[in-house]
């Protein structure tokens, strides 16, 4: 039985996971600006709900952010390995 991956094609998706974490990086930041705004501008009982609200929402943009970086990291170096272990297992072959 032969199993083959594809190296380039999970390095595309390691890549894809960066961008997620980029994109979401970015987000956070637009909503940050968002709750600036609001607070300058909205006062009261309600705004403060509304901004607290919004800033749990920046928190868990910025954890998911956190979450595909890191898996992005971990997925990589793991098939870091397994394309190392292949390799040397190909040479090992060869001998």
């Amino acid at each position: 039985m032969d199993i083959s991956i594809d190296y380039t094609k999970a390095e595309r998706q390691a890549q894809s996971l960066e961008q997620c974490a980029s994109d979401l990086l970015q987000q956070s930041g637009e909503l940050s600006s968002i709750i600036s705004t609001v607070r300058r501008s909205w006062q009261g009982e309600t705004a403060s709900a509304y901004i607290r609200k919004l800033e749990i929402l920046e928190n868990e943009l910025r954890a998911n952010a956190d979450r595909c970086s890191n898996d992005a990291a971990d997925f990589r170096a793991r098939i870091n390995a397994i394309r190392r272990a292949d390799e040397e297992a190909r040479a090992a072959m060869e001998d």
